[in-house]
């Protein structure tokens, strides 16, 4: 009889096993041609750096196989028989080749001024540099050499031209190109070179001529030249520079980081506010230690036994609909020995305070003692509903200091103006024409669009001046002011509220020593018969343009909290005017 044998080998592989093979195996082999694969990536990157290393070894033993005059670059500084880039294949990878050759001024008889001969150009060293592409980007090799003068070394033909890069805040510029071109030499220059960490590029060597050109910039940077004398322009601020035989040139050049402007034309806005004049109790949220008497928020105990300390939190104020805060303001008195300062909270579920932080708000966490504060920075979407909360303080137990009353305004809504035509001159020169007439760096026409707003990018750090190209409208107000400092490096917003114009006008700017606006200012133009007073808004602004006449004797009287007052005579007003009063703080 034949005996069915149960070893599973002489069944075969179930399903399962079958399965659980195949993915071992799968695994083995995945693993294996992965480190295959990487394997032979890398002897391909080092065949690919061998052959690029090679081609470095020969071009630079060709360069040094020339005479000491001839190891330069064409067009550059100094001047040669190397070209300054140049392409080359080998093995069927394409090489792209770039050359650098520099003058160095040596330490063995001292750098810069102190050299004891004044010759900044010693030696040559010269950069060889071969990049290709690869599947991640772009490689490359470098090689660096020295070439020295087989006699002592001349000055003879030659200066040095020292470049020197500052931003905005005159700290060094590293990374910024330089580039250098004179077409008036022997042989035309034609180079770019990069300032160190000094913010310096030198170009020692170069050949004693004038009409040297630069052009200074980097990525994401503006940028700063030199000029030619032209019909438009015949007396260039910066003009070419000279090099003299044996003498350094220095040239100092200022750029930093482009920003973007969205200029915005609106119509007057709607306003809504909270406003508590304490008549009750109705809009506290709490008070300790203090008490509502007479229409002021007093501290609790009465004369001679005034508390030391106490406070007062508004109920919020949410707004069901507003496009963004405004400022808030309050009145108060404060005796000596005593002090009262307000605080601004978000209100989260109805009751939930929180102190709006520093960075959101600056100076909240000390509190403010002003009467008017810009709170336009506060995102409505993080702090949908506010409040006002004040601490009342006295060293003194018969004396208090009294809250009259606050206010917390939030704009509604700002109706768009568009389709008007503006100028925007930036305040930098770069030369004047015959008659002396200023030519400005930036001077460019613009048009909002039907949504009232246009956005200008790239533009550089500087004052901006605005013109309107229409005679239907005056401008009310201009936040932050005009002309409109534009940072380096910032995305900003200027707004500006337009009126229809009217023959005579003034534009009052009230800022702080620092060009900061002063809201909550009294500002009053008077004259003999006239009298009209204004308060100037979040951006620190007031206009006046009713009432007013042609006349040379008008009076500014500019009051607010914390200042010391100024008076301004003898205005003339004869058509669209404005006038920036800066105050000083007692």
């Amino acid at each position: 009889m034949a005996r069915t044998s149960t070893n599973a080998w002489s069944r075969g592989f179930t399903l399962i096993e079958l399965l659980v093979t195949i993915a071992i195996v799968s695994l083995v082999f995945g693993g294996l041609m992965t480190s295959v694969q990487f394997t032979m990536k890398l002897i391909n990157n080092s065949k690919v750096s061998t052959s690029a290393l090679a081609l470095a070894n020969e071009r630079i033993e060709y360069i040094r196989s020339l005479a000491y005059a001839d190891v330069g670059t064409v067009g550059g500084i100094p001047n040669g028989l190397i070209p300054q880039k140049a392409t080359t294949t080998l093995n069927e990878i394409l090489f792209h080749e770039r050359i650098l050759v520099a003058y160095v001024d040596s330490e063995d008889d001292g750098v810069g001024g102190a050299d004891t001969n004044g010759i900044l150009a010693d030696y040559k060293e010269v950069k060889v540099e071969y990049s290709w592409s690869t599947q991640n980007g772009t490689s490359s090799i470098s090689l660096l050499t020295v070439v020295v003068p087989q006699g002592i070394e001349s000055t003879v033909g030659g200066g040095t031209l020292t470049v020197n890069v500052f931003d905005a805040s005159v700290l060094p510029v590293a990374g910024a190109e330089v580039h250098i071109f004179n077409d008036t030499t022997t042989t035309t220059i034609d180079t770019i070179r990069y300032t160190n960490a000094a913010g310096v590029a030198m170009f020692a060597g170069a050949p004693a001529a004038a009409n040297y050109q630069i052009d200074v910039t980097k990525l994401g940077y503006s940028t700063h030249k030199t000029y030619s004398a032209t019909t438009s322009n015949p007396n260039p601020a910066t003009p070419a520079v000279a090099v003299l035989e044996s003498a350094v040139s220095t040239m100092n050049f200022q750029i930093d980081r482009l920003s973007d402007l969205r200029v915005r034309t609106i119509g007057p806005a709607t306003t809504g506010s909270f406003v508590d004049l304490f008549d009750d109790m109705s809009n506290v949220y709490s008070a300790t230690n203090t008490v509502i008497i007479a229409g002021e928020g007093v501290l609790d105990g009465g004369p001679g036994a005034y508390m030391a300390t106490g406070t007062i939190l508004s109920v919020p104020e949410e707004p069901a609909t507003f496009t963004s805060w405004d400022l808030i303001s309050w009145n108060s008195i404060e005796p000596a020995s005593t002090t009262l300062t307000t605080h601004v909270f978000g209100v989260t579920g109805g009751n939930t305070y929180v102190l709006v932080p520093d960075g959101d708000l600056p100076g909240n966490s000390l509190g403010f003692t002003g009467g008017t504060i810009n709170i336009s920075s506060l995102a409505k979407g993080t702090y949908p509903s506010l409040a006002l909360g004040a601490t009342l303080m006295s060293d003194d137990v018969n004396e208090t200091p009294s809250l009259q009353d606050w206010t917390i305004q939030y704009v509604i809504s700002e109706p768009a103006i568009g389709s008007i035509p503006f100028t925007l001159t930036g305040n930098k020169t770069i030369g004047t024409t015959a008659s002396a007439t200023p030519v400005y760096k930036y001077f460019e026409n613009h048009v909002t669009d039907a949504t009232g707003k246009i956005d200008l990018p790239d533009l550089e750090w500087d004052f901006y001046d605005v013109v309107l190209g229409t005679g239907a409208y005056d401008i009310r107000e201009a936040c932050s002011g005009i002309p409109y400092s534009l940072n380096p490096g910032v995305n900003e917003t200027l707004t500006m509220t337009l009126v229809p114009s009217t023959t005579y006008s003034l534009r009052v700017s009230v800022v702080g020593f620092d060009g900061s606006p002063i809201a909550g200012a009294d500002v009053t133009l008077s004259r003999s018969g006239f009298t009209d007073m204004e308060i100037s808004s979040t951006c620190g602004q007031v206009f006046f343009n009713s009432g007013i006449s042609e006349q040379p004797d008008y009076q500014i009287t500019v009051q607010a909290a914390g200042y010391v007052d100024q008076v301004i005579t003898d205005i003339n007003i004869d058509g669209t005017e404005s006038l920036a009063v800066t105050l000083i703080t007692l």
